[in-house]
């Protein structure tokens, strides 16, 4: 787990780390990390409509010999609970989650409160939490 609070340069990094294939949903929390994204050839980078979806995106892309990685809002880590808990950890398949931690707002409130603790509960480790601007609608 880290904890960051800009997601500015975060591509590049990961790049540098061997990621090599992300997917997601966009955030407007991650809108630098999402720009960076639109300099990687389309077969790199995929939109996905909900979670769940990218999450079974990432790990089709991980068992072909990609390193991936899902970016999502925390709000959305209760629709990717099920594939990393039914798929990714029983295969071991391993996926990097960014996630942009939304707090201030009332409706991002409880997740911004458990979202670390949640991931934590199922042993995922594989994350970065990106602590930026939180006042967006």
């Amino acid at each position: 787990m880290r904890l960051v609070t800009s997601d500015s340069g975060l591509l590049d990094s990961l790049l540098g780390q061997g990621y090599d294939f992300f997917t997601g949903v966009p955030d407007s929390g991650l809108k630098g990390f999402i720009s960076d994204l639109s300099r990687l050839p389309a077969d790199r980078h995929v939109t996905a409509t909900w979670e769940a979806e990218a999450i079974g995106i990432a790990a089709g892309a991980s068992l072909a010999g990609a390193k991936p990685c899902v970016y999502l809002q925390n709000a959305g880590l209760g629709h990717a609970v099920n594939p990393l808990a039914s798929l990714c950890i029983p295969y071991g398949i391993d996926v990097l989650l960014v996630v942009g931690h939304r707090h201030t707002l009332t409706q991002h409130r409880v997740m911004g409160e458990i979202d670390r603790s949640l991931l934590e509960l199922l042993g995922w480790d594989d994350f970065i939490l990106v602590a930026g601007e939180n006042n967006e609608g």
